[in-house]
C-alpha cells in the first residue's frame, strides 16, 4: 500500500516544485524553441512550394514563348521563301521580257541593215548598169545624163516591185 507520511508529501511537493521550475525555466523554452522550429520549417516548406509553383509557371511560360518563337521563326522562313520565289519569278519574267526586247531590237537592227545593204546594192547596181549601158551604147555620158538614166532605172524597178 501507499503510505502517506510527511516525507512522502515533501518529496511529492519537492517533485512538483522541481517540475514547475523545470517547466518554467527549461521545458517552456524548449517547447517554444521546438514550436518555433516547426513553424519555421512549415513556413520554409510553404515558401519552397510557392517557389516550386512559380518555377513551374515560369517554365510553362518559357515553353509557350519558345513555341511561339519557333512558330514565328517558321513563319518568317516561309515568308522569306515566298518572297524569294516571287523575286526569282519576277527576275525570270524580267529576263524573258528583256530577251524579247533584245531580240526585237536585234531583228529591227537586222532589218535596217538589210534595207541599208539593199539600198547600197541597188545604188551600186544602178551605177554599174548606167556605166555598162554607156559602154554598150558607145557614148560617153555626162553626170546629168547618168542621173537621168539612173532615175529611169529606179522608176522601172519601182514599177516591177
Amino acid at each position: 500500500m501507499i503510505e502517506l507520511n510527511l516525507t512522502s508529501l515533501i518529496q511529492l511537493l519537492n517533485f512538483l516544485v522541481l517540475l514547475f521550475v523545470l517547466k518554467k525555466l527549461l521545458f517552456d523554452k524548449f517547447f517554444d524553441i521546438i514550436e518555433e522550429r516547426q513553424n519555421m520549417i512549415k513556413s520554409e516548406l510553404t515558401e519552397a512550394e510557392k517557389l516550386r509553383k512559380e518555377a513551374e509557371a515560369y517554365r510553362e511560360k518559357y515553353r509557350i514563348e519558345m513555341e511561339n518563337a519557333r512558330k514565328k521563326s517558321q513563319e518568317i522562313i516561309a515568308n522569306a521563301e515566298r518572297q524569294a520565289e516571287e523575286i526569282i519569278k519576277t527576275a525570270k519574267e524580267n529576263a524573258q521580257r528583256e530577251t524579247v526586247r533584245i531580240m526585237e531590237s536585234a531583228e529591227a537592227q537586222i532589218a535596217q541593215e538589210k534595207q541599208k545593204a539593199l539600198k547600197q546594192l541597188q545604188a551600186t547596181v544602178i551605177t554599174t548598169a548606167v556605166e555598162i549601158a554607156a559602154k554598150f551604147l558607145g557614148k560617153e555620158m555626162d553626170e546629168a545624163m547618168k542621173r537621168q538614166y539612173a532615175q529611169r532605172i529606179l522608176r522601172s524597178l519601182g514599177d516591177e516591185k
